[in-house]
């Protein structure tokens, strides 16, 4: 018998915030890959996680929530969730059953139903009960209506509690084209050590901050470089929109900062393999959400 062709595509996440794509991505990996947080809109890359297994190789794109906002920043990312889908092969479209549909639900359907491309509805949270299960359902036939439906699936899983995975995995695999891989199979990621950095660093940041705080942060890595007996020296600098800010990311004493840059480099020691010396530095820069330039800098803008 002969052995079938391996697979290789593209398979895009998209999704409100919080739905826990980044979640599904880290577990279905096996590896953290993705920040993770309570505040929504915590990523901010298109982050390629890669997994391989005798099939073949599916290359997962984590997209920021489609997140509706008037600031550039904002806009920006939930108009990169939306571009991403062009370079899919399938998307996954999460939804969280624990909550019900809202407006940025209306603004992913009325995009995807027009997509020539298979669509595999991903129902998150069925560990916290199916309450919204049918509300989402519904709402994707009404944006449907008489137009070719390019829904293939809907696969309640628990991206939390690992359950159902292997579902999404065996669906997204039955769409996938026969390919050679696109990435060698010890690459997991294809997200770069600074912007992997940043996030980590951001992710501990939320972790600290109240929820007022966390879109006015920004992290940016200045400086990497390998010193004496191979202790990796980072200097990164904590991007706040005003001195009250820069107050609480401090905290008294400095504590919470000092606590941060402990987590963060706890964290970056487990991932690089090595000792880690993490230099922090807190700088206010009005509006730098909507500046186009620090945008680019901050790796946001490519």
């Amino acid at each position: 018998m002969n052995k079938p062709k391996a697979k290789a595509g593209f398979a895009v996440l998209v999704g409100r915030p919080n739905v826990g794509k980044s979640t599904f991505l880290n577990n279905v990996l096996g590896k953290k890959v993705s920040i993770i947080s309570r505040v929504p809109q915590t990523t901010r890359f298109s982050i390629r996680g890669i997994f391989n297994d005798s099939r073949g190789q599916i290359v997962f794109v984590d997209t920021p929530g489609i997140y509706l906002s008037n600031k550039h920043l904002m806009k920006f990312l939930s108009s990169r969730s939306f571009s991403a889908k062009d370079e899919a092969d399938i998307v996954l479209y999460m939804v969280d059953l624990s909550r019900h549909p809202g407006r940025e639900e209306e603004e992913v359907l009325s995009q995807l139903w027009e997509l020539k491309k298979p669509v595999i509805m991903v129902l998150n949270k069925r560990d916290l009960g199916q309450t919204y299960a049918d509300d989402y359902i519904c709402l994707w036939k009404e944006a449907v209506g008489k137009h070719n439906d390019p829904l293939k699936y809907y696969i309640p899983i628990s991206a939390l509690e690992k359950k159902g995975l292997d579902k999404v995995l065996n669906a997204i695999f039955e769409y996938l084209p026969p390919s050679k891989p696109f990435y060698p199979p010890d690459v997991d990621s294809d997200l770069p050590d600074k912007l992997f950095i940043s996030d980590v660093i951001r992710e501990k940041i939320f972790t600290h901050m109240k929820k007022e705080i966390p879109h006015s942060v920004a992290v940016k890595v200045d400086n990497i470089e390998e010193r004496q007996n191979k202790v990796l020296f980072i200097q990164a600098t904590i991007i706040v929109e005003r001195k009250s800010q820069k107050a609480i990311v401090i905290g008294k004493k400095a504590n919470i900062l000092k606590e941060v840059g402990r987590e963060a480099r706890l964290e970056l020691e487990k991932v690089f393999s090595k000792r880690i010396y993490l230099d922090l530095w807190v700088k206010v820069q009005e509006n730098w959400q909507k500046d186009m330039e620090t945008l680019r800098e901050l790796g946001y803008i490519l």
